[in-house]
């Protein structure tokens, strides 16, 4: 793939002298391209990402290219939303240089010796990392969410939303993987979940009701779609107390219209595992950071809706990652997650309190 790739943009100025394969996604072919000649702005790498009607770890499961032009899409539109800086930490997505329609490939603007947050709060590098200084790279994130859901919902942003609303297949995907997958997952712990199938059932309903709704409707807006601590990249060496941190929101080919609650609820349910697992504060205070970064009034519907989906995403992902905790620590977590979906969906606001989530209502 690479050799097609480097045959591709050789006539173009994002000729490579080399290109270097890159790590942690899994649905398309991504590379960091170092240029032969440096672009006018002094840039001189570059990532290539280039997709298949495939997924690139696993061929035989088929991914719509419809995703590409979403993505596309969005770079370009997000170039008017100016980056958010708080304290020493940026946000914003990755400038897009070009995108060939024909062969699905987007040539972006780099972020070197970057690690996706994930990868970085379970390293060494983190381990410096103060208390106040996560709660400063949660806050900027959740600001920068805040900036891009309220962008997203002025008038000036219609024509991108009807072209994201073409991005059917892949909403239709992201409801299977968490929704769908969360009735198939009662039969795995059935001690644990069976007794809390009525509700899974209405939870999949108001999920699949999701689907339709339109912009402007309470919570209803276009939201990034796969916005987890593995698309957010940072420096390998970030720390705010000692310079500025500039992080990428990448990944965009999820984007849809949908319940903004799902844009938070993944992200918070990811933080969320670092601590439960593998006992990394940095998780919590980051968690913290983002919901009180996130500076738009709550209402209650979208408070619990983004519970629920916590909760769901806990119960879908948090009892499939291989190696990520022993089989007490899963089990233990599918029993969090159910109870998120429950009290959620019941509403029951001082269940929450004083709890992880008690800060989606005012505090914590």
């Amino acid at each position: 793939m690479s050799t097609a790739i480097w045959k591709e943009i050789s006539n173009t100025p994002y000729a490579c002298s080399s290109l270097t394969r890159l790590t942690g996604g899994t649905g398309n072919f991504v590379y960091r391209g170092t240029l032969s000649h440096p672009l006018q702005d002094g840039t001189r790498t570059v990532v290539i990402k280039h997709a298949e009607d495939y997924v690139a770890s696993q061929p035989e499961f088929k991914l719509s290219t419809t995703r590409c032009r979403a993505e596309e899409y969005m770079l370009n539109a997000l170039n008017d939303l100016p980056k958010q800086v708080e304290a020493n930490v940026s946000v914003k997505s990755p400038r897009l240089f070009h995108f060939n329609q024909q062969t699905n490939t987007h040539i972006m603007e780099d972020l070197p010796n970057a690690l996706d947050l994930k990868t970085f709060l379970r390293s060494s590098a983190a381990s410096a990392l103060s208390e106040p200084s996560a709660t400063a790279i949660g806050h900027a994130i959740g600001k920068w969410l805040a900036s891009f859901h309220t962008w997203g919902s002025a008038p000036e942003r219609s024509d991108l939303v009807v072209e994201i609303q073409k991005n059917q297949l892949m909403k239709e995907l992201k409801y299977q993987i968490n929704y769908e997958v969360l009735m198939q997952t009662i039969d795995n712990f059935p001690d644990i979940l069976e007794a809390s199938r009525g509700v899974f059932e209405k939870v999949k309903g108001l999920a699949k009701e999701e689907l339709e709704r339109k912009k402007d409707e309470d919570g209803i807006g276009l939201i990034h779609g796969d916005f987890w601590t593995g698309n957010i990249l940072l420096p390998n060496a970030s720390n705010p107390d000692e310079s500025p941190v500039t992080i990428f929101i990448t990944d965009w080919e999820l984007s849809q219209v949908c319940s903004r609650a799902l844009d938070l609820g993944q992200m918070i349910a990811e933080l969320y595992e670092l601590k439960h697992f593998k006992d990394i504060d940095a998780g919590v205070w980051i968690l913290q950071g983002f919901v009180a970064g996130y500076h738009l009034p709550l209402s209650d519907e979208v408070a619990f809706r983004t519970a629920i989906h916590v909760g769901v995403h806990l119960v879908c992902w948090g009892s499939r990652v291989p190696d990520w905790g022993t089989q007490e620590q899963v089990r233990d977590l599918v029993k969090i997650g159910r109870d998120f979906i429950v009290k959620g969906w019941e509403k029951d606001r001082k269940w929450f309190e004083g709890g992880v989530l008690g800060c989606l209502f005012g505090g914590r």
